[in-house]
């Protein structure tokens, strides 16, 4: 196992009682829960009933096949039973982890919509009227903060050159919402960045608080996570879509928030409704997942369990499978040109879970 970079503390244990609050159901049964805030726990695979065969394949396969995976990390019953890097990657060394940043903007959202200071049918008229250009659609104003995040607000996107259309544009929020309204508000799914990115600039709006700032207080710091870079836009705003840096372990830690209800050591971090509600079916979703979509997560049940993921670019993942109080976690570091590109999801839903099944 890799050692983790944090400095070892003593961890804090959460009796049964807590633990059925926290894991609806109790997972696995387990008598506590010991939560990583300092540093995560390890156990070997069989010690958590997963098979370590299956992981040993994933283990000799992806350097093989995969040659653009730099990480791969799997929790199960709260500890870190497989850790492996590949291709040098220093494991400590945060990651571009790419449209990931968006699950994250997305538990801030929710984070604002527990403290009052935002809902889901506040519109972007309401919110950002001055970020609005002259001559926009005039539907744009009654676009809502539930659409952006279910990525139906109708707007005329073009997903097949989301990232380049957003990044050549000097002004991310006056692109996005300069653009007409195609379709019916929560009717069609467009995968859309510029439409993460407004959630960036309302949650600064809303909190008076920049975005990476209000996560450092409301999210990372009560986790124990120590992001590296987080990129933004021409105009100085955090991006809310892309660009922020993890490590896989601190990836790990925002699956297992997720797979927890939103609940971190006795503190309802994220509301423990609007988890449910993100990571179940909002929208259908298209071939960028090819699943469908809940709140900034994909949903799938492929595994024949239900799951939720979130994913960018390259194979960065954070995948969580409830039923099985599973947490695996993909990282590409290493940059490959688009034609060596493989989706890396096999090994998770085709080797790690039916290893923790």
């Amino acid at each position: 196992m890799v050692a983790s970079r944090r400095t070892m503390v003593t961890l804090v244990v959460i009796a049964l009682g807590l633990l059925g609050a926290a894991v609806p159901g109790g997972a696995l049964g387990q008598e506590e829960t010991v939560w990583p805030t300092a540093r995560w726990d390890t156990a070997a695979p069989e010690e958590k009933g997963v098979d370590p065969a299956l992981l040993a394949e994933a283990d000799a396969r992806i350097p093989v096949e995969l040659p653009n995976v730099s990480a791969l990390l799997v929790v199960r019953d709260g500890a870190v039973i497989f850790e492996e890097s590949y291709g040098g990657y220093d494991p400590e060394e945060p990651v571009d982890v790419r449209s990931v940043t968006k699950s994250v903007v997305g538990a801030l959202v929710g984070i604002a919509i527990g403290d009052g200071t935002l809902a889901l049918d506040d519109t972007v008229g309401a919110l950002i009227p001055e970020r609005i250009p002259a001559g926009a659609d005039p539907r744009v104003a009654g676009i809502t903060v539930a659409s952006l995040l279910t990525m139906t607000s109708g707007l005329a996107w073009d997903a097949s050159t989301d990232y380049q259309t957003l990044i050549a544009s000097d002004d991310w929020v006056g692109l996005t919402l300069g653009l007409s309204v195609a379709y019916e508000q929560g009717a069609v799914y467009a995968y859309n960045t510029g439409g993460s990115h407004l959630l960036s600039v309302i949650l600064t709006a809303v909190t008076g608080r920049d975005t990476a700032a209000f996560a450092g207080e409301r999210l990372f710091g009560p986790l124990g996570i120590e992001p590296g870079r987080w990129r933004r836009s021409p105009q100085g705003e955090t991006n809310g879509g892309f660009g922020l840096s993890l490590t896989p372990r601190d990836m790990a830690k925002l699956g297992y928030l997720y797979l927890n209800g939103g609940r971190w050591d006795g503190e309802q971090i994220v509301p423990e409704d609007y988890v449910r509600r993100s990571t179940a079916y909002q929208s259908a979703g298209d071939a960028t997942g090819g699943t469908p979509y809940g709140r900034q997560w994909w949903v799938t049940e492929a595994t024949g369990y239900a799951a939720f993921y979130a994913l960018g670019y390259g194979g960065q993942y954070i995948y969580v499978v409830p039923d099985l109080d599973l947490v695996a976690v993909m990282v590409a570091e290493k940059r490959v040109p688009p034609e060596e590109l493989r989706s890396p999801r096999w090994v998770i839903e085709g080797l790690v879970v039916p290893a923790a099944a």
